[in-house]
């Protein structure tokens, strides 16, 4: 399927336009073909295809649409005022649709049809009481009659368009296209075509039955008039008193009860009420003057010709003629009535149909509140009065409950997996005996600390710690006190770090400072703060005084081609010219010797 193009605030698209020039001439092609409904009622569905384009479009194009559709009635029914009153209800439709989509009110909710059924109440109506009324002078009786066609031809086609606009939703949906159907929308289209559709055919076969009868009726009686007329029977016995006859021989002589009637009939009027009368041998005179179609039936005439053979077999045609004002304000009234019934049941059918809608709208909202209003998207549903509702609330609870459950059990294994890899990147990065960072974490901290010290320009200095003597330490006191050693020259050392230094443990007895923002200078005061903290540890054994000290070797990032290996290279060479100094115990990459040039 072609998707619809979308509406133009403005002028519609080439393509937009193409398709309201086939609606627009599909609108009068239907108001050329009307259906008979009742004696005198014809539906129009012209106007199906404009609120089908506004219902779609949202455009204002549908107005000029609906007034050439309409035009149509003029040469129908011989005045201009049908063409504005169908047209003020497209304008009508249009700007109460605008209304309803700033108050957030959807258009597929079937919100269209009460539109439509408020303006032929507030203003529909009495516009057909004022032009029909008042300016073409028609009686009370078809005032009203006029009012409740034209009324449910309006609510008719809107609720047509409606159904045809779910229909084409539902279309599109499938194809992916649509942004989906109200359910209110749907149960409205549905509860109008189950009440609407048989109420329709009902009351017109009843209609027809009665409209039947009565002309049957009217017909026997023309016909007991013509056989008394042929018979020559006097007038006074003759059924009907206004009755008017006319002999017409073979020679064409003519003798008539009302001369001046029957010339009158045979220069204004015609048999043109044949669409209205269902006995092929009666026929209604109408006048041929430009008159409303309403005012042409009441001022008609039923007619019944009939051709008789004399005595001397001399052919003789016998027209009876009757004024068809009672018979024909008896249909109308008996349309009016059927007409009448179908409006009521139109309204009432749109009520329970809104009302149902809504009841439908609002269980399915109070359902999947809870669900809408829930952060984790996984809260139960709320119970429902609709049976079906609450089967489905039922096993989608459980299905959510199932859901909590296995979402616990994940979210507690990965939980227990979080604190297995934290462990394990503990285990990999951290030194077990003393809490300092391992070798594998020194070379990686030092990467990247060099790499910022060249990018920043920031001083970076690297210190390396060694525990003097822990091996006679550890054959004298044994090695648990040697550990002992260990973890409070560690403790020592972390109370004198800044924040930003990083402390790691490079082998059996040496540990390695990384110093940022810390040039030379600084890097040989922290070392000398921190030999005095070592030396105060103070540690004792049942075998004595344990000696704690320690020697420091200190290399600084100098020049950016320095490289994390060869700046720790340097400290560690340092380190060793710091053992040999037992008085200082502290060296810097100054202190190494350098090779001898030879010659």
């Amino acid at each position: 399927m072609v998707p619809l193009p979308a509406a133009s605030a403005t002028a519609p698209s080439r393509q937009q336009a193409l398709v309201l020039a086939l609606f627009t001439g599909l609108a009068v092609l239907l108001n050329l073909q009307p259906l008979p409904l009742f004696y005198g009622i014809q539906v129009l569905l012209g106007s199906t295809l404009p609120i089908l384009a506004l219902l779609l479009w949202r455009t204002g194009w549908c107005i000029p649409m609906g007034c050439i559709a309409s035009l149509v009635t003029w040469k129908l029914w011989g005045h201009p005022w049908a063409v504005v009153i169908f047209t003020a209800e497209l304008v009508w439709l249009t700007l109460g649709l605008g209304q309803l989509g700033r108050r957030s009110i959807d258009r597929s909710t079937g919100a269209i049809i009460p539109l439509a059924i408020s303006y032929w109440i507030v203003l529909g109506s009495p516009l057909v009481a004022l032009f029909y009324g008042l300016i073409l002078k028609i009686d009370a009786t078809n005032v009203a009659v006029t009012a409740l066609k034209q009324s449910f031809n309006g609510i008719l086609n809107t609720t047509i368009a409606f159904v045809l606009y779910v229909l084409i939703s539902a279309i599109e949906n499938r194809k992916g296209m649509g942004s989906g159907i109200s359910l209110r929308g749907v149960i409205v289209g549905l509860v109008l075509l189950i009440t609407t559709i048989p109420t329709l055919f009902i009351t017109m076969a009843s209609g027809y039955q009665l409209e039947l009868a009565v002309q049957q009726a009217e017909l026997d009686n023309l016909k007991a008039v013509n056989q008394a007329v042929a018979a020559s029977r006097p007038l006074t016995e003759l059924p009907g008193g206004d009755v008017a006859y006319r002999h017409i021989e073979a020679n064409g002589k003519s003798i008539s009860s009302d001369p001046e009637l029957f010339a009158r009939l045979d220069k204004s009027f015609t048999d043109g009420g044949r669409s209205y009368v269902h006995p092929r041998e009666l026929s209604v005179l109408i006048s041929r003057q430009p008159l409303p179609m309403l005012k042409k039936w009441i001022n008609g005439y039923w007619s019944y010709s009939q051709l008789h053979r004399s005595s001397d077999q001399e052919s003789v045609l016998i027209q009876v003629v009757q004024p068809a004002a009672t018979l024909v304000k008896r249909m109308q009234n008996q349309s009016a009535y059927l007409l009448g019934v179908v409006l009521v049941m139109l309204v009432l059918g749109t009520i329970a149909s809104m009302a149902l809608g809504a009841l439908f709208e609002r269980e399915v909202n109070a359902v999947l509140r809870p669900l809408l209003s829930n952060n984790d998207g996984i809260a139960t549903l709320a119970p429902s009065l609709i049976i079906e509702l609450r089967m489905m609330v039922q096993l989608v609870n459980q299905r959510i409950q199932q859901t909590r459950l296995l979402a616990d059990d994940l979210r507690e294994a990965n939980l227990a997996l979080r604190r297995s890899r934290d462990e394990l990147e503990q285990l990999n990065t951290s030194d077990v005996l003393t809490g300092c960072g391992n070798r594998a974490a020194l070379f990686q901290r030092l990467k990247e600390e060099c790499h910022r010290s060249r990018r920043t320009g920031e001083p970076l200095s690297c210190l390396t710690l060694d525990v003097d003597g822990l091996t006679a330490i550890n054959d004298r006191f044994g090695h648990e006190t040697g550990d002992l050693v260990l973890k409070r020259v560690a403790s020592a050392v972390r109370l004198r770090l800044r924040i930003t230094d990083h402390f790691f443990r490079s082998g059996g007895d040496e540990f390695v400072v990384i110093a940022t923002d810390c040039d030379g200078i600084a890097a040989q005061e922290m070392a000398t703060e921190l030999r005095a903290l070592v030396r105060e540890l103070g540690l004792t054994d049942k075998h004595g005084q344990v000696p704690t000290s320690i020697s420091i070797g200190i290399s600084s990032l100098t020049g950016k081609d320095q490289k994390p290996d060869t700046l720790l290279a340097r400290s560690d060479a340092a380190l060793r010219v710091a053992r040999k100094q037992a008085t200082s115990g502290i060296a810097t990459e100054q202190d190494i010797p350098r090779p001898e040039q030879p010659g």
